[in-house]
């Protein structure tokens, strides 16, 4: 799961406290059984509930599409047949337990995302779920984000209470989005009674009590997210900007730096860096950040796409095209005739 915060379109009631928001209704138990009962080996099993999960209701599946405005229940996802891949991972593991299929969480470790959505940059992991299929070290990934290069993935496995504590979190930044901040803070807080080791859900804690105006907690709660997870910058981002709106310049300055020492070698945070400087047309930082970006994960087609932009925008044809080509060679061959179509724009090929 790619943790997506964003605002929701549908009404969402808080879980009751104790309440596991990844039980599987007795329906799933069900459709799990009904789609792997006559299938040999774990692998196909796993294969043929994804293929279910997505085939139309006519040919005995969910019909689930992929639906990112709201972080679901499996027992939500199955009602309303939408999920984003938080949901289906949870979807997934919940499936296969119930059919004594040995599955678990974890994070990739390559693949995030930081943006900027009004005035709040957010930060975004990748859940997957893993499952013994056999081979010594070699689990199978069940990765549901779409357009995720499958090589890219370094997984590192995940406890349940994490993930959970995740979805109350990712739960708490949908409800403060849409300005149901006491819900959104008894959410948060649910994060943390799941969770108290999860430096996300200190930071999380920490936004909602900040929209509240509840400054000392928030403060309270970066730190505590800081200690809790020295190595996650996002905290430090968030207790600068409370600390420099407050007029404490000269603390504030230091949890930047040391966010940013944090965050120097996450290529997706320096990919970011590059298409806010481009915004702001300062094309040397720009340029300075996306270089940065593609020394750390030079497959990635999309910081390819951002160098090209830059380089179109300051008058460099000839390297936007240098560019988008190294774009189309490490695009997912499905994507590669976006790249193929802009290309011939650049070069003016006539058509044929």
């Amino acid at each position: 799961m790619r943790l997506r915060i964003l605002p929701f379109l549908l009404s969402a009631a808080l879980l009751a406290a104790g309440e596991d928001p990844f039980e599987a209704p007795p329906e799933l138990k069900a459709f799990a059984w009904k789609h792997t009962n006559t299938q040999m080996g774990v692998s196909n099993k796993v294969q043929a509930l994804v293929r279910a999960f997505f085939a139309s209701p006519e040919e005995g599946g969910l019909g689930i599409t992929y639906d990112n405005t709201y972080t679901r229940t499996p027992a939500e996802a199955m009602r309303d047949r939408k999920a984003n891949c938080l949901t289906l991972t949870a979807l997934n593991v919940a499936a296969c337990q119930s059919v004594d299929i040995e599955a678990n969480y974890g994070e990739s470790m390559r693949i995030s995302r930081w943006r900027r959505v009004g005035s709040v940059v957010r930060y975004e992991r990748h859940i997957v779920a893993m499952v013994p299929a056999g081979l010594i070290n070699a689990p199978l990934i069940v990765d549901f984000l779409p357009d995720v290069r499958r090589d890219l993935h370094l997984v590192k496995k995940l406890e349940p209470k994490r993930v959970k504590a995740l979805f109350f979190s990712n739960r708490a930044v949908e409800l403060m989005e849409d300005n149901r901040i006491e819900e959104a803070l008894a959410s948060a807080k649910q994060s943390i009674e799941v969770d108290p080791s999860s430096g996300i859900g200190w930071n999380i804690l920490g936004v909602v009590q900040q929209r509240q105006g509840l400054e000392a907690e928030a403060e309270k709660s970066f730190l505590k997210s800081i200690a809790t997870d020295p190595k996650d910058g996002a905290p430090c981002g968030n207790l600068e900007g409370l600390l420099r709106a407050q007029g404490r310049v000269a603390e504030a300055q230091a949890y930047r730096d040391r966010g940013m020492e944090i965050r120097k070698d996450d290529p997706f945070f320096n990919a970011f860096l590059a298409e806010e400087a481009y915004r702001d047309n300062q094309w040397e930082e720009a340029g300075k950040r996306i270089k940065q970006a593609i020394r750390l994960l030079p497959r990635e087609s999309d910081f390819y796409l951002i160098q090209a932009r830059i380089s179109l925008a300051q008058g460099q044809r000839k390297d936007a095209i240098k560019a988008l080509e190294k774009a189309r060679k490490w695009a997912l061959p499905e994507m590669q005739a976006r790249y193929d179509s802009k290309l011939a724009l650049l070069r003016g090929d006539k058509p044929t």
